[in-house]
């Protein structure tokens, strides 16, 4: 046990050397080396990361509308593709830090050959990371982790939520928001715009790691999107996650029903938004749909079965029949509208 810490803290200070390259990170204590996932993903997790953070800390104490939208800036600042990207990378270096998981990845693939064989098997089908040694246990690790971000966000909402209700009887709460058409645009702006990263990713994140929960129980089987993330971390751990790389990676850093539960949220704020009038209704929309929707996309990622599939693209197929020009008009025709 006492071993494991110590490889855990090695971990995590190879991770800030490499923070400052732009990477993240796990050391390889076998050979010396490094695993590293490329910038993108390092920002994307920071932005998860970021975003839980501070969404869990919106408080249901409104005094003005004003109050109400600050609040609101903060609960929608999140792009959606990233965040999901964000929250299977954070999964991901989540799993990079396990040692009995690196140590899995490691022996099944000792040539070249191999790891790129292995890699692109865990691409197509990222349920196959399973079967690695210390793939269990990381597992858990990445629900546990996961988890913890997003209860806090999830239980923020309902206190807003609630909120929505117990300021009614304040005045301010009932007055028409001034500039609705502006709010609404301001805040779709702040939920389409993707975090930048910075050179700081790195070090935020190698702290968030240091104040992860121990692993729980788990949920009896691992989501698709637990899966991505340790299939990500797998191939970064082959040493196939490089930024020329990122083709073959991109399928792992999406999920069907994950991404459409993002989606939902978001079009579902837009619309709450669009008709609110009174301030209240606003801090309904917060709590429910950027606050707590959120928070259950999160939840619902960790602990849906890995049996549901997506439905299959509508495909609508053009007609191959032959298109019949229109019948000349006769002179006849003519003659009878002259």
């Amino acid at each position: 046990m006492l071993r494991n810490r110590h490889l855990k803290f090695a971990l995590l200070g190879a991770a800030a050397l490499a923070a400052s390259a732009g990477f993240a990170w796990a050391a390889d204590w076998n050979s010396g080396g490094s695993i590293a996932l490329p910038k993108d993903m390092v920002a994307a997790a920071s932005a998860f990361s970021d975003y839980m953070s501070r969404a869990a800390d919106v408080r249901a104490d409104f005094r003005d509308g004003e109050a109400v939208h600050q609040s609101l800036k903060t609960g929608v600042a999140y792009e959606q593709v990233q965040f999901e990207a964000g929250m299977i990378s954070y999964g991901a270096l989540v799993a990079m830090q396990d040692p009995g998981f690196l140590a899995g990845v490691s022996r099944a693939a000792h040539s070249e050959a191999d790891r790129q064989a292995l890699a692109a098997r865990l691409e197509a089908d990222p349920a196959q990371v399973l079967r690695l040694d210390g793939a269990d246990v990381a597992a858990r690790e990445v629900e546990s982790a996961l988890m913890s971000r997003a209860t806090p966000v999830a239980d923020a909402g309902k206190a807003v939520k609630q909120a929505a209700y117990d300021v009614q009887h304040e005045a301010w709460s009932k007055e028409r928001i001034a500039n609705l058409p502006g709010r609404l645009k301001e805040v779709k702006l702040l939920s389409t715009s993707p975090y930048p990263g910075t050179d700081g990713d790195g070090a935020r994140l190698s702290r968030a790691m240091l104040q992860l929960p121990p692993a729980g129980g788990g949920t009896p089987a691992v989501s698709p999107v637990v899966a991505r993330s340790l299939a990500l971390a797998a191939v970064a751990i082959l040493g196939e996650a490089k930024p020329s790389d990122m083709p073959q990676v991109q399928p792992l850093l999406t999920e069907y029903f994950s991404a459409d539960c993002l989606h939902m949220a978001k079009l579902m704020l837009y619309q709450c938004m669009a008709v609110a009038s009174p301030h209240y209704e606003n801090v309904f929309c917060l709590g429910q749909h950027a606050l707590a929707d959120t928070g259950q996309c999160v939840a619902a990622a960790v602990t849906a079965s890995p049996d549901r599939t997506p439905p299959p693209p509508r495909v609508i197929l053009a007609s191959t029949a032959p298109v019949k020009a229109p019948p000349k008009a006769s002179r006849h025709h003519h003659r009878r509208h002259s």
